[in-house]
């Protein structure tokens, strides 16, 4: 019974000890995408599962253009390599999920005894693909960090390059 009590004391020390490490990050990030040339705001959660994998959720919302919208959501891997006390750069891979969304409405003239007529066409579009790209962060303080990051999401008839510079909190 002391054994267990031990082990399980043991245990419980090593997991407690290992959660401190973990590090967990909310933030905000400007994104441009180069295929619908468009700004977009973003959040962003991660988790640090070690001190060099780090786990991203996210979700890009792009401002129309061209009657053009488009949101996307993320989920990335990040490889953390250290480059001094505060730098860090990563390569990332993941997947996303992409909607986009056209609409427009115009007038038709029918000439004659017939009045105009509005049209409205609209078309949505969602789908699965793949994220590969990199990026670069700094620790400003233990709490706050900024980053840059460069990820091409390869979508069939969606794919593009999204460039993102951001903030986020560290707790």
């Amino acid at each position: 019974m002391k054994k267990l009590l031990l082990t399980l004391a043991c245990a419980m020390t090593s997991l407690f000890a290992s959660a401190q490490a973990k590090t967990a990050a909310v933030g905000l990030n400007l994104n441009y995408g180069t295929e619908i040339e468009s700004l977009g705001l973003g959040v962003k959660g991660s988790y640090c599962f070690t001190d060099h994998i780090r786990g991203e959720a996210s979700f890009n919302y792009f401002f129309p253009k061209d009657h053009f919208t488009m949101w996307e959501i993320n989920a990335n891997a990040h490889y953390l390599f250290n480059i001094g006390d505060k730098f860090k750069v990563y390569p990332l891979v993941g997947l996303t999920y992409v909607h986009g969304h056209w609409s427009n409405k115009y007038s038709v003239g029918g000439g004659g005894n017939f009045d105009d007529v509005t049209v409205k066409e609209s078309y949505n579009t969602g789908k699965f693909g793949v994220n590969l790209g990199g990026g670069a962060q700094y620790d400003l303080t233990d709490n706050l960090m900024l980053n840059f990051e460069v990820k091409y999401s390869l979508v069939s008839d969606l794919d593009q390059c999204v460039i993102s510079l951001g903030a986020a909190y560290k707790f």
